[in-house]
C-alpha cells in the first residue's frame, strides 16, 4: 500500500514538474516572438537596416527643433520665461509621445498581418512588440532633443525632474490608451489609419503645446480642459516653470487612459478576432 500511495505521489510530482516546464516553455516562446518582432520593426524602418531606425529616433527631435526654429526666426514673443527652445521642449515633448506612438501602434498589424498566420504568432504579441519599439524609441528621441538643444547653448535641463518624469509616464499611458483604441477600431474600420490625424490634430492645437491655454478666452479654456493632454503639457512645463500649471490633474488623465485602453485591449481581446476568422 505505501509503495503505491509513493508512487502515485511521485507521478503527480513528475506531472506537476513537466507542468511547470511547458509553462516556462510557453513564456520563453512569447518572449522569443516578442523579441523577434521588435527586431523586425526596427529593421524594417527607414531602408530596412539598423541605420535606419536611427532616423526613426531622429524624425520626431527634428519635429521639434524645426518648430522651435521657427520660432526663433520670426522672433515671436515667448509666453513664459525668456528661452523659445525651453517653452517648445515643454510643450512639443508630450505631443511628440502621443503623436507617434499611436499611430505607429495603429500601423503595427497592417505591416505584420502576414505574420498572424504563424501559429506562435498572436495578434497581441504584434501590437506589443510595436508598443514596446514606441517606448524605445520616444525615450531615445526626447533625450536627443535635450542633447541637441543643450549643444546650442540652451539650459533645457528640468528644475523638478520628478514632474518631468512624471509627465513622460503620463504620455506614455494616454499615448499606448490611445494606440490600443486605434488598433482596435483601424482593425474594424481601415480608413480610420487617416481619420485618426483629425483628433490627434484637435488634441494638440488646444494642449497649449505651442501656446499657452490660460491665453484663450474663459468660455472656450472650459471646453479645452477635456483635452487630457492639455493636462500633461501642464505638468511636463511644471517641471520647468516653478508654479505653472498648478490646476493640472494628473487623475483626468489617469482616468482617460484606463478607460480608453480598457475599451481598446476589450475590443483587441474579444471583438478583432472574431472579425480577422
Amino acid at each position: 500500500m505505501d509503495r503505491v500511495e509513493g508512487a502515485s505521489c511521485g507521478a503527480s510530482a513528475e506531472r506537476e514538474r513537466w507542468m511547470a516546464y511547458q509553462a516556462k516553455s510557453a513564456l520563453e516562446v512569447q518572449l522569443d516572438v516578442l523579441g523577434a518582432l521588435m527586431l523586425r520593426d526596427m529593421r524594417t524602418r527607414f531602408g530596412g537596416t539598423m541605420w535606419g531606425y536611427c532616423i526613426a529616433v531622429g524624425w520626431p527631435c527634428a519635429h521639434i527643433l524645426v518648430i522651435a526654429g521657427f520660432y526663433a526666426i520670426r522672433h515671436m514673443p515667448v509666453p513664459i520665461g525668456d528661452s523659445i527652445a525651453l517653452f517648445a521642449v515643454s510643450g512639443l515633448s508630450p505631443y511628440i509621445v502621443l503623436n507617434y506612438m499611436s499611430r505607429k501602434m495603429m500601423e503595427g498589424p497592417m505591416q505584420n498581418k502576414q505574420l498572424i498566420y504563424f501559429p506562435q504568432v498572436k495578434f497581441f504579441d504584434v501590437v506589443m512588440s510595436r508598443a514596446i519599439v514606441e517606448i524605445c524609441t520616444s525615450s531615445l528621441s526626447i533625450f536627443l532633443v535635450f542633447f541637441v538643444v543643450a549643444c546650442f547653448g540652451a539650459h533645457v535641463f528640468p528644475q523638478n525632474s520628478y514632474a518631468f518624469c512624471e509627465s513622460m509616464l503620463l504620455a506614455l499611458c494616454f499615448a499606448m490608451s490611445m494606440g490600443f483604441l486605434n488598433v482596435f477600431i483601424s482593425q474594424m474600420f481601415p480608413p480610420w489609419q487617416i481619420g485618426t490625424i483629425v483628433p490627434t490634430l484637435l488634441m494638440y492645437f488646444t494642449s497649449g503645446a505651442i501656446f499657452v491655454t490660460e491665453a484663450m478666452p474663459a468660455v472656450i479654456y472650459e471646453y479645452v480642459q477635456w483635452n487630457p493632454l492639455m493636462h500633461i503639457v501642464k505638468v511636463c512645463r511644471s517641471a520647468f516653470y516653478p508654479g505653472y500649471g498648478a490646476d493640472a490633474s494628473i487623475l483626468y488623465v489617469l482616468m482617460v487612459s484606463g478607460t480608453l485602453a480598457m475599451i481598446g485591449l476589450l475590443g483587441v481581446r474579444f471583438v478583432v478576432p472574431r472579425f480577422l476568422n
